[in-house]
């Protein structure tokens, strides 16, 4: 995500393998490497506040520049575009196997709940619920704009469909934003990598030097993957 977004930004073509490596290098090092140093699960809670925030604004900018009203009218009417909505047998469990993996935090669920001031089932509880339910309702809103203002054309990644010059502006924001949420999401799942390495390895105790070593392995490990193969292709929608 990091390698298709960030190099949009600073103008550099989608082909130009080489250069998009060395900016996943330089960001991933200088960015999620730090933060991905941290001592406990508390010490990220400021930036997964960031990152919400972030997801919250790009939804935000997704629904207010998609051209909505522009593409339902072309296809008839609401009415018109809801029959013609329906559920397709070859993707419908592509399209659910992505929900399923975003929806992904059973791995760091114990974790965080014992990152909590106080910790109880009932804040537990409470914290899940609403995390759960903000989310889910972030993706609906996503969802059901970005299939009305572009229908069948609508691509994996809706911000592909900002081709328009009056909307270019929006759609380098929204990346700008989505990409900011990558950096700060991924030291949240290596801490939880880490901490298996560590209660495995060494029985939940480990010297700060072991710790770092640790997350600089974690580090490499995809950094690695993502640097030797390109791109998977699209899911193609016909």
């Amino acid at each position: 995500m990091i390698k298709d977004t960030v190099p949009l930004l600073f103008g550099v073509d989608m082909d130009n393998e080489p250069v998009k490596r060395a900016i996943l290098v330089v960001s991933s090092m200088s960015i999620s490497l730090p933060l991905a140093m941290q001592r406990d699960m508390a010490s990220l809670s400021k930036t997964s506040v960031i990152s919400a925030l972030f997801d919250t604004l790009m939804i935000g900018v997704i629904v207010f520049f998609a051209p909505i009203r522009e593409s339902v009218a072309a296809a008839g009417g609401i009415k018109e575009v809801l029959s013609n909505s329906v559920i397709r047998g070859d993707t419908m469990f592509v399209g659910l196997g992505v929900l399923s993996f975003a929806f992904v935090c059973q791995d760091s669920a114990f974790i965080i709940a014992g990152s909590l001031d106080t910790p109880t089932k009932g804040r537990w509880a409470a914290v899940t619920g609403l995390s759960l339910a903000f989310c889910g309702s972030l993706s609906l809103i996503c969802g059901i704009s970005g299939y009305l203002a572009f229908q069948m054309e609508t691509e994996g990644n809706v911000l592909n469909n900002f081709e328009g010059s009056d909307t270019q502006i929006a759609a380098t924001v929204a990346r700008a934003l989505l990409g900011s949420t990558m950096f700060f999401v991924y030291p949240v799942a290596s801490y939880v990598v880490r901490h298996v390495f560590v209660v495995l390895l060494f029985e939940g105790r480990s010297s700060i030097v072991f710790v770092k070593s640790i997350t600089v392995f974690v580090l490499l490990g995809p950094l690695t993957h993502c640097m030797r193969h390109t791109d998977h292709v699209p899911v193609q929608y016909t």
